[in-house]
Protein backbone atom coordinates (compact mmCIF):
# COMPACT_ATOMS: atom_id res chain seq x y z
CA UNK A 1 0.00 0.00 0.00
CA UNK A 2 1.50 3.14 -1.02
CA UNK A 3 1.73 6.86 1.80
CA UNK A 4 -0.82 7.98 3.36
CA UNK A 5 -1.77 11.20 5.26
CA UNK A 6 -4.67 13.28 6.66
CA UNK A 7 -6.93 14.00 3.63
CA UNK A 8 -7.45 17.55 3.17
CA UNK A 9 -9.65 18.00 0.36
CA UNK A 10 -12.82 16.68 -1.80
CA UNK A 11 -12.13 13.61 -3.82
CA UNK A 12 -15.42 11.96 -4.67
CA UNK A 13 -16.13 14.97 -6.92
CA UNK A 14 -14.37 18.09 -8.66
CA UNK A 15 -12.58 20.31 -6.52
CA UNK A 16 -14.99 23.38 -7.33
CA UNK A 17 -14.38 25.48 -4.17
CA UNK A 18 -14.46 29.17 -4.24
CA UNK A 19 -13.32 30.32 -1.08
CA UNK A 20 -15.26 33.60 -0.31
CA UNK A 21 -16.65 34.93 2.79
CA UNK A 22 -20.39 35.36 2.62
CA UNK A 23 -20.90 38.25 4.88
CA UNK A 24 -23.50 36.31 7.40
CA UNK A 25 -24.03 35.99 10.94
CA UNK A 26 -26.74 33.93 10.96
CA UNK A 27 -24.85 30.98 12.26
CA UNK A 28 -23.93 32.65 16.22
CA UNK A 29 -24.64 29.87 18.83
CA UNK A 30 -24.42 27.11 16.46
CA UNK A 31 -21.94 24.47 16.54
CA UNK A 32 -21.04 22.74 13.05
CA UNK A 33 -18.72 19.40 12.45
CA UNK A 34 -16.53 19.69 9.39
CA UNK A 35 -15.52 16.20 8.64
CA UNK A 36 -12.25 17.37 7.01
CA UNK A 37 -8.94 19.46 7.66
CA UNK A 38 -9.38 23.27 8.94
CA UNK A 39 -9.33 25.83 6.37
CA UNK A 40 -10.95 28.53 4.38
CA UNK A 41 -14.26 26.40 4.26
CA UNK A 42 -14.43 26.43 7.92
CA UNK A 43 -13.11 29.84 8.29
CA UNK A 44 -16.53 31.16 6.02
CA UNK A 45 -18.57 29.08 9.13
CA UNK A 46 -16.99 30.43 11.33
CA UNK A 47 -17.67 34.18 10.07
CA UNK A 48 -21.16 33.56 9.95
CA UNK A 49 -20.76 32.74 13.06
CA UNK A 50 -20.91 29.06 13.77
CA UNK A 51 -18.55 27.56 16.37
CA UNK A 52 -16.58 24.76 13.91
CA UNK A 53 -14.78 21.26 14.49
CA UNK A 54 -12.82 20.69 12.19
CA UNK A 55 -12.48 16.57 12.81
CA UNK A 56 -10.61 15.10 10.02
CA UNK A 57 -11.82 11.18 8.85
CA UNK A 58 -10.56 10.05 6.33
CA UNK A 59 -6.50 9.60 4.75
CA UNK A 60 -5.02 10.13 1.37
CA UNK A 61 -3.37 6.79 0.33
CA UNK A 62 -0.82 7.22 -2.46
CA UNK A 63 -1.28 4.70 -5.04
CA UNK A 64 0.76 2.96 -7.26
CA UNK A 65 1.06 4.27 -10.63
CA UNK A 66 3.47 3.98 -13.78
CA UNK A 67 5.78 6.59 -14.93
CA UNK A 68 3.61 8.75 -16.30
CA UNK A 69 4.23 8.99 -20.19
CA UNK A 70 5.36 12.72 -21.43
CA UNK A 71 3.84 12.43 -25.20
CA UNK A 72 0.19 14.25 -24.18
CA UNK A 73 -0.96 17.25 -25.64
CA UNK A 74 -2.76 18.33 -22.49
CA UNK A 75 -2.50 17.35 -18.83
CA UNK A 76 -5.90 17.94 -16.28
CA UNK A 77 -5.82 17.98 -12.83
CA UNK A 78 -8.95 17.97 -10.66
CA UNK A 79 -7.65 18.50 -7.16
CA UNK A 80 -5.01 20.29 -5.71
CA UNK A 81 -4.22 16.48 -4.05
CA UNK A 82 -3.41 15.33 -7.59
CA UNK A 83 -0.92 18.26 -8.27
CA UNK A 84 0.83 17.02 -4.58
CA UNK A 85 1.12 13.95 -5.32
CA UNK A 86 2.99 14.83 -8.61
CA UNK A 87 5.32 17.03 -7.37
CA UNK A 88 6.08 15.07 -4.21
CA UNK A 89 7.10 12.24 -7.36
CA UNK A 90 9.74 14.70 -8.48
CA UNK A 91 7.28 15.15 -11.40
CA UNK A 92 7.11 18.67 -13.36
CA UNK A 93 3.23 19.28 -13.71
CA UNK A 94 3.97 21.71 -17.05
CA UNK A 95 6.14 19.04 -18.53
CA UNK A 96 3.59 16.45 -19.06
CA UNK A 97 1.41 18.47 -21.72
CA UNK A 98 2.80 19.94 -24.93
CA UNK A 99 0.00 21.97 -25.42
CA UNK A 100 -1.04 23.11 -22.24
CA UNK A 101 -2.00 22.46 -18.18
CA UNK A 102 -5.88 22.52 -17.42
CA UNK A 103 -7.29 22.46 -13.75
CA UNK A 104 -10.68 22.15 -13.01
CA UNK A 105 -11.31 24.66 -9.67
CA UNK A 106 -9.72 27.45 -8.43
CA UNK A 107 -7.68 25.41 -5.16
CA UNK A 108 -6.54 23.31 -7.95
CA UNK A 109 -5.17 26.33 -10.43
CA UNK A 110 -4.17 28.00 -7.62
CA UNK A 111 -1.98 25.08 -6.49
CA UNK A 112 -0.47 24.65 -9.62
CA UNK A 113 0.34 28.24 -9.70
CA UNK A 114 2.11 27.89 -6.57
CA UNK A 115 4.43 25.54 -8.02
CA UNK A 116 5.36 27.94 -11.00
CA UNK A 117 3.03 26.21 -13.44
CA UNK A 118 1.52 28.29 -16.29
CA UNK A 119 -2.49 27.26 -16.26
CA UNK A 120 -3.62 27.92 -19.39
CA UNK A 121 -7.18 26.20 -19.35
CA UNK A 122 -9.32 27.01 -16.88
CA UNK A 123 -13.50 27.09 -16.31
CA UNK A 124 -14.97 29.78 -14.47
CA UNK A 125 -17.94 30.16 -12.98
CA UNK A 126 -19.71 26.70 -11.69
CA UNK A 127 -15.84 25.19 -12.09
CA UNK A 128 -17.10 21.75 -12.95
CA UNK A 129 -15.58 18.90 -14.90
CA UNK A 130 -18.84 19.24 -17.37
CA UNK A 131 -17.92 22.80 -17.65
CA UNK A 132 -14.33 22.58 -18.50
CA UNK A 133 -15.48 19.69 -21.15
CA UNK A 134 -17.29 22.65 -22.97
CA UNK A 135 -14.55 24.97 -22.81
CA UNK A 136 -12.22 22.19 -24.43
CA UNK A 137 -10.96 22.39 -27.58
CA UNK A 138 -11.88 19.72 -30.14
CA UNK A 139 -9.23 16.76 -30.57
CA UNK A 140 -7.93 14.57 -32.07
CA UNK A 141 -4.65 14.13 -29.73
CA UNK A 142 -3.96 12.95 -25.99
CA UNK A 143 -5.10 14.14 -22.76
CA UNK A 144 -3.28 12.89 -19.27
CA UNK A 145 -5.71 12.75 -16.32
CA UNK A 146 -3.76 12.08 -13.19
CA UNK A 147 -6.43 11.79 -10.48
CA UNK A 148 -8.29 9.98 -7.34
CA UNK A 149 -9.40 6.11 -7.96
CA UNK A 150 -12.48 7.60 -6.97
CA UNK A 151 -13.24 10.36 -9.74
CA UNK A 152 -16.06 9.73 -11.52
CA UNK A 153 -15.72 9.54 -15.78
CA UNK A 154 -17.72 12.32 -16.60
CA UNK A 155 -14.93 14.60 -17.63
CA UNK A 156 -13.00 11.57 -19.37
CA UNK A 157 -16.17 10.58 -21.44
CA UNK A 158 -16.89 14.29 -22.08
CA UNK A 159 -13.29 14.61 -23.59
CA UNK A 160 -13.90 11.62 -26.01
CA UNK A 161 -16.96 12.63 -27.60
CA UNK A 162 -14.33 15.51 -28.35
CA UNK A 163 -12.12 12.84 -30.09
CA UNK A 164 -9.56 13.22 -27.71
CA UNK A 165 -7.41 9.40 -25.71
CA UNK A 166 -7.96 10.23 -22.38
CA UNK A 167 -5.54 8.32 -20.26
CA UNK A 168 -6.32 8.04 -16.91
CA UNK A 169 -4.08 6.78 -13.93
CA UNK A 170 -4.93 6.86 -10.49
CA UNK A 171 -2.33 8.56 -8.20
CA UNK A 172 -4.07 8.43 -4.88
CA UNK A 173 -7.46 7.56 -3.41
CA UNK A 174 -9.50 8.51 -0.23
CA UNK A 175 -9.83 6.07 2.77
CA UNK A 176 -11.89 5.68 6.05
CA UNK A 177 -9.94 6.28 9.23
CA UNK A 178 -10.04 3.10 11.17
CA UNK A 179 -11.79 4.65 14.14
CA UNK A 180 -13.09 8.39 14.95
CA UNK A 181 -11.23 10.45 17.31
CA UNK A 182 -11.47 10.28 20.96
CA UNK A 183 -14.79 11.88 22.35
CA UNK A 184 -16.15 12.47 18.68
CA UNK A 185 -18.69 9.41 19.19
CA UNK A 186 -20.06 10.53 22.70
CA UNK A 187 -21.06 14.34 21.39
CA UNK A 188 -22.10 13.19 18.31
CA UNK A 189 -24.36 10.47 20.01
CA UNK A 190 -25.80 12.99 22.37
CA UNK A 191 -26.15 16.09 19.36
CA UNK A 192 -23.91 17.98 20.41
CA UNK A 193 -23.82 19.72 16.84
CA UNK A 194 -26.53 21.46 15.39
CA UNK A 195 -25.23 20.17 11.64
CA UNK A 196 -22.36 18.62 9.91
CA UNK A 197 -21.22 19.35 6.45
CA UNK A 198 -20.04 16.89 4.10
CA UNK A 199 -18.03 18.29 1.21
CA UNK A 200 -17.41 15.09 -0.48
CA UNK A 201 -18.76 11.54 -1.11
CA UNK A 202 -16.08 9.45 0.82
CA UNK A 203 -16.89 12.40 3.73
CA UNK A 204 -20.09 10.94 3.96
CA UNK A 205 -18.80 7.13 3.74
CA UNK A 206 -16.48 7.91 6.93
CA UNK A 207 -19.32 9.63 8.62
CA UNK A 208 -21.74 6.72 7.60
CA UNK A 209 -18.69 4.17 8.74
CA UNK A 210 -17.61 5.92 12.04
CA UNK A 211 -20.21 7.68 13.62
CA UNK A 212 -24.16 6.36 12.65
CA UNK A 213 -26.52 8.22 11.45
CA UNK A 214 -26.73 11.10 12.81
CA UNK A 215 -29.15 12.30 16.40
CA UNK A 216 -32.90 14.28 14.86
CA UNK A 217 -31.37 17.55 15.77
CA UNK A 218 -28.50 17.43 13.96
CA UNK A 219 -29.20 18.49 10.10
CA UNK A 220 -27.01 17.30 7.40
CA UNK A 221 -25.65 19.52 4.75
CA UNK A 222 -23.99 18.14 1.64
CA UNK A 223 -21.76 20.34 -0.59
CA UNK A 224 -23.46 19.72 -3.51
CA UNK A 225 -25.67 17.58 -5.59
CA UNK A 226 -23.03 14.86 -6.19
CA UNK A 227 -22.19 14.58 -2.65
CA UNK A 228 -25.59 14.92 -1.44
CA UNK A 229 -26.43 11.36 -4.10
CA UNK A 230 -23.46 9.51 -2.02
CA UNK A 231 -24.99 10.69 1.38
CA UNK A 232 -28.31 9.53 0.41
CA UNK A 233 -27.34 6.14 -1.05
CA UNK A 234 -25.97 5.65 2.32
CA UNK A 235 -28.98 6.18 4.21
CA UNK A 236 -28.11 9.52 5.30
CA UNK A 237 -30.86 12.03 5.09
CA UNK A 238 -29.59 15.25 3.67
CA UNK A 239 -31.21 18.33 4.97
CA UNK A 240 -30.07 20.47 2.55
CA UNK A 241 -27.75 20.88 -0.51
CA UNK A 242 -25.04 24.04 -0.97
CA UNK A 243 -26.95 25.80 -3.81
CA UNK A 244 -23.48 26.57 -4.98
CA UNK A 245 -20.08 25.25 -4.53
CA UNK A 246 -18.29 28.24 -2.36
CA UNK A 247 -18.24 29.08 0.90
CA UNK A 248 -21.10 31.37 0.47
CA UNK A 249 -23.04 28.32 -0.67
CA UNK A 250 -22.79 26.06 2.32
CA UNK A 251 -23.26 29.04 4.25
CA UNK A 252 -26.65 29.34 2.64
CA UNK A 253 -26.94 25.45 3.30
CA UNK A 254 -26.14 25.23 6.87
CA UNK A 255 -28.38 28.56 7.56
CA UNK A 256 -31.20 26.97 5.62
CA UNK A 257 -31.11 23.39 7.00
CA UNK A 258 -31.21 25.35 10.76
CA UNK A 259 -33.84 27.38 9.48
Amino acid sequence: MGATRASQLPDFHDDQALWSPSGSTDLIGRRVLLPRADGALADALRAAGADVDCVPLTETVIERFPRLPRDANWVIFTSPTAVQVLLDQGYDPAALGRSGVAAVGSATRRALEDAGVRVALSPTGSMTAESLAAIFPSGPGRVLLPCSALAKPTLAKALRAKDWTVVSIPTYTTQTLSDAPAGLHEAWRRGFYDAVALTSGSIAQAVSTLLGPPPERTRIVAFGSPTAAAASDLGLRVDAVAPTQDASGLVAAVIAALG
